[in-house]
């Protein structure tokens, strides 16, 4: 029979997971290249609807992480059936995260400065019981610059 009281451990661990260092794509973390399009587009929240596998606003979800709400929804539907868990009992289940862009520190790198961000995880079960997990800290990105080591004219320039 599948269970309600794992939902919390599901929200801890997709939060967790989505801000650390295994969220990678192509040549930052995701949550680097989510700070870069929060900064050039002024949008400092983001939400991923786990139900729908849909992200709001579009502006944040530009390559190379435009699957980030799908490739999320999977690893979140897949922590509800390993946990014990099943689809059924959910009836909405968020991911926001929310930068504050007004906000700065120096980062690691003299030119990588770091803002501060928040990532909340809400769940709904069937009966109307809300699990829900948080988390911030400080984030900068690392891709500073476009990389084009990939194209061939470049290789024999000087």
């Amino acid at each position: 029979m599948p269970r309600f009281k794992v939902l919390k451990g599901v929200a801890h661990n997709v939060g967790d997971s989505f801000t650390s260092l295994m969220n990678y794509s192509v040549d930052d973390y995701s949550m680097g290249h989510i700070l870069r399009l929060a900064r050039e587009t002024d949008l400092d929240t983001l939400t991923i609807d786990f139900m729908t596998e849909k992200g709001q606003p579009a502006a944040l979800f530009r390559d190379p992480i435009s699957e980030l709400p799908r490739r999320y929804s999977k690893v979140f539907w897949d922590l509800v059936a390993r946990s014990g868990s099943d689809r059924s009992l959910v009836q909405f289940a968020t991911l926001t995260l929310k930068y504050d862009l007004q906000s700065s520190r120096p980062g690691p790198l003299p030119e990588a400065t770091q803002s501060p961000y928040t990532c909340e995880v809400s769940i709904l079960d069937i009966r109307g019981k809300s699990y829900s997990a948080h988390f911030s800290g400080w984030w900068h990105v690392e891709r500073l610059n476009a990389h084009h080591w990939w194209n061939p004219l470049s290789w024999f320039r000087r």
